[in-house]
C-alpha cells in the first residue's frame, strides 16, 4: 500500500505529461499545415488567410478560439503566413519546464510558411 501511494502520483504525472507532449506534437503538425494551406490560398488569390486557417484548425480537431494570430506578409513574388496557437497543457506547470510563462498553462506554437505567387 505504501509503494502504491508513493508511485501512483508519479505514474499519473508521467502519463499525463506524455499525453500532453503527444497533443503538442499534433497541434504543431496541424498549425504547420494551416500555415502552408493559408499561404497557398492567399498566393492563388482564393480568399483570406484567416478563413483557411480556421478551416484547417477545425478539420484537425483543434479549437479556433486558441488561435492567437494569423499574420500575412506579401511582396511581389511570395506570400508568408505565420500562425500562432496556444495548446493547453494537461499538467499545470509543464509549459514552464519548456520556457513557457509562469502564469499561463499553454504551450505557444508558431508556424510559418512561404508560398510563391502564381502569375496569371
Amino acid at each position: 500500500m505504501v509503494e502504491i501511494s508513493i508511485l501512483l502520483p508519479l505514474i499519473i504525472f508521467m502519463a499525463l505529461s506524455v499525453l500532453s507532449m503527444v497533443l503538442l506534437g499534433w497541434a504543431k503538425m496541424i498549425t504547420s499545415d494551416a500555415a502552408r494551406e493559408a499561404a497557398r490560398y492567399v498566393a492563388l488569390n482564393l480568399g483570406t488567410a484567416q478563413t483557411k486557417v480556421d478551416e484547417v484548425i477545425q478539420d484537425g480537431s483543434l479549437k479556433t478560439a486558441n488561435v492567437t494570430g494569423v499574420t500575412v506578409t506579401s511582396n511581389t513574388n511570395y506570400v508568408t503566413v505565420t500562425v500562432g496557437y496556444d495548446q493547453p497543457s494537461l499538467v499545470p506547470g509543464l509549459p514552464l519546464l519548456f520556457g513557457g510563462s509562469r502564469w499561463n498553462d499553454n504551450f505557444h506554437i508558431t508556424s510559418s510558411s512561404v508560398f510563391k505567387k502564381e502569375k496569371p
